[in-house]
Order: structure tokens, then sequence, then C-alpha cells
């Protein structure tokens, strides 16, 4: 009679069966590539959205930073010269028109001037006296666009504000 021994490792780790290749692994192997195409499927509903999502995010963050540098400008074209309000705004508009990612989902900016005490100045910053402090909001509002998500069009406001001072009177 043989004798039979039984060793530690094959206990724990026994060899695999083999079979010869069949049906049955044919079948498996295409179950195997119709989940993965799945898995794929289900990361790229996730991955897309996010994706489009920071390049919108930075689209944001890009008409902010034109408009912020618009209004610089103007509110410094306006603190020398009061008289050029008109060319202050064309000044932002041109600004924030002109930003890497374009205009796409961007409404038009506008430009506003306030005293110092925050009443509005209806356009004539000229009659502002030497040394009046004032300040310019510039604002535009943004719409996001991003695929595969259906949300009613969320548009969100873009506010920057510039302070000056009346330095020279024509």
């Amino acid at each position: 009679m043989a004798r039979m021994t039984l060793r530690l490792g094959e206990i724990l780790f026994p060899k695999p069966v083999r079979r010869a290749p069949g049906r049955g692994f044919r079948r498996a192997r295409r179950f195997q590539r119709g989940q993965a195409m799945l898995e794929i499927l289900i990361v790229f509903i996730f991955l897309i959205p996010l994706i489009f999502g920071g390049i919108e995010l930075s689209r944001g963050v890009a008409v902010r930073a034109a408009l912020d540098s618009g209004v610089g400008v103007a509110a410094r074209a306006l603190a020398v010269d009061p008289t050029q309000w008109s060319w202050a705004g064309i000044v932002v508009t041109q600004t924030v028109e002109q930003n890497v990612f374009g205009m796409a989902g961007i409404g038009e900016p506008h430009l506003e001037a306030y005293d110092s005490a925050g009443g509005q100045i209806d356009g004539d910053i000229s009659l502002l006296s030497y040394g009046a402090p004032f300040y310019l909001v510039g604002w535009a509002t943004y719409t996001p666009e991003i695929p595969l998500i259906s949300l009613s069009p969320v548009s969100m406001t873009i506010r920057v504000r510039h302070y000056g001072v009346i330095e020279r009177m024509n």
C-alpha cells in the first residue's frame, strides 16, 4: 500500500486544477471583456464631468482675472483723468473679451462708479473734486457649461472692486 503524505504547504496552497480549454473558458473571457467595458463606462460617467468641471472652473478664474485687470486699469486711468469714462468702459469690455478661453457663457461686462459714501456716480466721475476717493465695480455674468450634468443653467455674477483717488483735474 502506498503511503500518502500530506504536507502543510499543499493544504495551504493547493495546486490549481488544470482543465482543457473549452467552451467554458471562452464564455468566461467574453464576460470579462464585457465587465471591463462596463467598468470603463462607469468611470467615464464620473470622470468626464469632473474634467469639464475643472475646465469650467479655470474659465471662471480667467474671467475674474481679466475683469480684475480691466477694472484696475480703468480705475487708474480715471484717477489720472476723470473725463475718460467711456474709454474706461471700453477697456474693461475689451480686456474681458480677450481672455484666453473666449466669451462662451460670459455676459457683457458692466462698470459702475461709486463715491466714498457708497453713492453711485452716474457716469460722470469728473464731478468729484481733487483728492476725492472713489471706487469702481466691474461685474459680468458667467454660466458654466458642464456636459452630462443637466442642471438648469446656473449663472453667477463675478464682481471685482478697485479703489482710486482723483489725482488730477483738467
